[in-house]
């Protein structure tokens, strides 16, 4: 096979191994997981429920630093 035919239309060999990978691919896809290593799907909710929770309490925090921050801005400049 000459140059030009394999860059456009690769090797006759390459054409029989995706089938082959295809297979290989499966078997290795997602093993099954231990139960230790299972996501607890509520714990996380809850976690990131607290963090918001959080959040919306230090938003005062947070406006008053802004407003701070911008006085000692017009200090400086």
């Amino acid at each position: 096979m000459d140059i030009f035919s394999k860059m456009m239309f690769g090797n006759t060999e390459d054409r029989d191994e995706p089938e082959k990978e295809k297979e290989n691919e499966k078997e290795k896809e997602e093993p099954e997981a231990d139960p230790e290593e299972a996501i607890d799907y509520n714990h996380v909710m809850n976690q990131l429920g607290s963090i918001m929770n959080s959040l919306d309490q230090l938003k005062p925090v947070f406006k008053d630093l802004g407003s701070m921050v911008s006085a000692l801005k017009k200090k400086i400049m």
